[in-house]
């Protein structure tokens, strides 16, 4: 970022720079002022001048002619005390004179010792009272004569130092306004980039402020600004990256405290899940309807038959409640799982009698899959109970366990009264949103949704769940899970 001098220093030198130019217009007019005061100052002093040298010279002229008949040393010391009176005021006018009025005055000097002539020439006897009286009068009348043409000249004098002056003034108020001009051309610019050199930076750091406000922290720099800005503006972009990096820190913390939530949620939900199961496992298992049709069962066989079958029920029977009691809130195995449901059908088989048959199709060597216990035992329950139930003709419920890969497929599909389109619809919502079904449609015992739900929290994403159905064509349910471990 690019520092400018100070906003001080700059207002400081914006006042001396301006003071400069004012002081310089002012002194201007004043020099052309002095000169046209000075002119016609001058003027009237040679006039004032000349006018005692006039009253003078008459009180000289005076005082001689009664010197003339008189012959008193009073009078005679009267006239001289005038005609050095006169010589004074000459030499005030030749002080305060050009060259042109100076070159005049040696007239006025000539005829004054021209006047003093015929005085020495009375006192020398060489010339009669009224002759000497006659050539003073004379010429006290040339220089007073000369005296007047003198007034025309100064009046001339004046016209032309007037005019020199008008001139000179005209000019240098010409000058006066070019330097007006120009001081108001410089105020302008000078307070132009003075304005721009402050407000552009504060305009970017109004910017910057407004991105900040709406979560952009990718500030602009901040160009040419005076060191109080500068600082601000620093200040300010420090401030925005401590506030991003905060941000980021408090994201973080929320991703990880999310992630723990979610964590605990999915715990808590296998620990309710695995409740559920436990419960409701417990009462599908010792659902009285179920024992009593079992048990029933096996009095009239036993009752009939007196024969090995009655034996193998209740043998069977036996093994499918201890698993369903001893794994009910614990993880089994793919292999365990299949030997509880080969249990479970052949006891549902000889509950329907002819009216329902399995297909157990599991290769001899299957992985040993880690899974949660009864996932597979409510699957085929569902069958029974909401697809082949309902048939009056033979059912077929098959089983079927294939292994690709890392991965097992398991399929259990029937031959029921299927379900329609939208029925297969509003459980696939039930099951996304991991709701119990509640329309009284293909769930019950544990319930798919419980199955899928321990699924989904076992395995994570990394599973499928999928149910194909057509109304009275069956349905078809398909598991696939990952292979952790091989036997």
């Amino acid at each position: 970022m690019k520092i400018c001098s100070s906003i001080r220093t700059q207002i400081h030198a914006v006042l001396v720079l301006s003071a400069a130019l004012c002081i310089s217009v002012v002194l201007l007019s004043s020099t052309s002022t002095q000169e046209a005061i000075q002119g016609t100052r001058t003027f009237f002093d040679c006039n004032s001048a000349l006018s005692n040298f006039y009253v003078t010279v008459d009180k000289m002229d005076s005082f001689a002619r009664e010197w003339v008949y008189s012959r008193e040393q009073m009078d005679y010391e009267n006239y001289r005390g005038q005609a050095a009176l006169a010589w004074k005021e000459l030499e005030t006018i030749r002080t305060l004179g050009d060259s042109q009025l100076t070159w005049r005055l040696g007239r006025l000097e000539n005829m004054l010792n021209y006047y003093q002539q015929p005085i020495d020439q009375l006192m020398a006897g060489e010339t009669a009272v009224y002759e000497t009286y006659n050539m003073l009068s004379y010429r006290c009348m040339l220089i007073r004569n000369t005296a007047t043409t003198y007034y025309a000249y100064l009046a001339d004098y004046l016209q032309e130092s007037a005019d020199a002056v008008q001139a000179r003034w005209e000019k240098k108020w010409i000058a006066q306004m070019a330097a007006l001009t120009l001081l108001v051309a410089a105020g302008m610019f000078i307070s132009s980039s003075y304005s721009k050199g402050i407000l552009r930076p504060i305009q970017t750091m109004t910017q910057n402020a407004r991105k900040v406000q709406h979560g952009d922290f990718q500030l602009e720099p901040v160009e040419r600004a005076p060191s109080e800005l500068a600082v601000m503006a620093d200040a300010f972009a420090e401030m925005a990256g401590q506030v991003e990096q905060n941000i980021d820190v408090l994201k973080k913390n929320a991703q990880l405290e999310q992630i723990l939530l979610r964590k605990e949620s999915e715990r808590l939900s296998m620990q309710n899940l695995v409740t559920q199961a436990e419960l409701r496992s417990l009462q599908a298992q010792i659902n009285p309807h179920f024992l009593f049709n079992t048990l029933s069962m096996i009095s009239k066989s036993a009752y009939l038959s007196h024969d090995a079958t009655t034996s193998e029920l209740i043998d069977r029977l036996a093994q499918f409640l201890r698993y369903a009691l001893d794994k009910s809130s614990t993880t089994s195995t793919l292999r365990e799982e299949i030997q509880s449901i080969e249990n479970y059908l052949f006891i549902q088989k000889k509950r329907f009698a002819g009216r329902l048959d399995f297909v157990v199709d599991v290769p001899d060597q299957i992985p040993n899959l880690q899974m949660p216990a009864i996932v597979l035992q409510p699957l085929v329950e569902n069958a029974i109970k909401h697809g082949v139930d309902p048939l009056t003709e033979e059912a077929v419920i098959s089983l079927k366990v294939r292994a690709s890969g890392r991965r097992v497929r398991i399929q259990i599909e029937d031959n029921g009264i299927g379900m329609s389109a939208q029925q297969l619809e509003e459980l696939q919502s039930y099951l996304d949103l991991g709701l119990d079904s509640s329309s009284g449609g293909r769930d019950g015992g544990i319930g798919l949704s419980n199955v899928y739900r321990r699924l989904r929290v076992y395995f994570g994403g990394n599973f499928q769940f999928s149910i194909e159905s057509e109304e009275n064509c069956g349905t078809l349910i398909t598991i696939s899970l990952p292979v952790e471990e091989d036997v």
